[in-house]
């Protein structure tokens, strides 16, 4: 939910961000056109060993992760159409984001390749069963293009199946990159999405540096600085190792811009970063400028300025 808090501790890498090399991916390209169908497909071919379709009947249906170290899930549904589904729990926003993917049970460890939007190359990873009836699933380190690894890090995600159901929940929209079928609300979705994107991305980036990235090129993922319906833009501060801030410029007159900015603070001689999305309460091409940071107890909060409001 907006906002999020972080704990800055090496040893804790949140949920989050372990999963932004695949989410991440189609949240830049909401706007393109998904690759070619005939480029993945949902099932192993007949010729493969006879329990690949056992396999697969096993892996359909809904599954859960959860950081040992916070409170954030992730759900994954795969369906026998060879879509997989993610609902990150990190946002309130009603939004599926939508995959392909295609596995291969014939190795040990299984093969999972996933499909996003507008990249070349899928995301080529590896998965197996436990014992327990749970999944291990290789997320850290994967992007388009790198090679497949070879076996699971310590940072392997242990997901529960929760469900055998491979239909999404009631209301929820789904992105899957085909502008004719985002709606009227996509250019807002998509202002949200990638600025909550790089809200994880920046948070993740000063664990590892003790300091803001200054460029989305520093951030070393796939978020464009223009996109048909915004303009994105990072803003660093005077101090980057206590705040940074970042933009979503409206092209349209009819809609809303968007500044984030993650703080760091103390709480209990911890560190800990704050992240928050102000919103224009109406549509205008200027995005809400200076936000406030005040600090508590529990550990802040973010305070818009006038004419706009807190996405919660």
């Amino acid at each position: 939910m907006y906002p999020n808090l972080l704990k800055i501790n090496k040893r804790q890498i949140t949920l989050q961000l372990l999963t932004n090399s695949i989410v991440i991916g189609l949240l830049a390209t909401l706007n393109t056109t998904v690759l070619a169908q005939d480029q993945i497909t949902p099932l192993p071919p007949e010729s493969e060993k006879a329990n690949g379709t056992n396999v697969n009947q096993k892996l359909l249906g809904q599954w859960k992760a959860k950081d040992p170290s916070s409170s954030e899930t992730l759900i994954f549904i795969f369906t026998p159409q060879g879509k997989l589904f993610s609902l990150p729990s990190n946002s309130n926003t009603p939004v599926a984001l939508e995959f392909q993917y295609r596995i291969n049970p014939t190795f040990n460890p299984m093969q999972l390749d996933v499909t996003i939007p507008n990249s070349a190359e899928p995301v080529l990873t590896i998965f197996e069963f436990l014992a327990d009836g749970k999944m291990r699933l290789q997320l850290h380190g994967t992007n388009p293009g790198n090679t497949r690894p070879k076996a699971f890090s310590a940072n392997a995600m242990i997901f529960e199946k929760v469900s055998d159901a491979t239909t999404l929940p009631e209301k929820i929209q789904v992105f899957n990159g085909e502008p004719e079928r985002q709606g009227s609300t996509q250019p807002a979705m998509e202002g949200k999405q990638i600025l909550n994107a790089m809200n994880q991305v920046q948070q993740a980036y000063y664990l590892e540096n003790n300091k803001f990235a200054t460029t989305i090129e520093q951030l070393a993922v796939d978020i464009k600085p223009e996109t048909e319906n915004y303009q994105y833009r990072i803003l660093p501060q005077d101090k980057l190792t206590s705040s940074v801030m970042m933009t979503a410029i409206a092209k349209s007159p009819e809609s809303k811009s968007y500044t984030s900015a993650v703080f760091v603070t103390k709480v209990n001689k911890e560190n800990l970063t704050i992240a928050g999305i102000c919103e224009t309460n109406n549509p205008s091409k200027i995005p809400p400028l200076m936000l406030k940071f005040i600090p508590s107890k529990e550990g802040g909060q973010i305070e818009c300025p006038a004419g706009s409001s807190l996405l919660r």
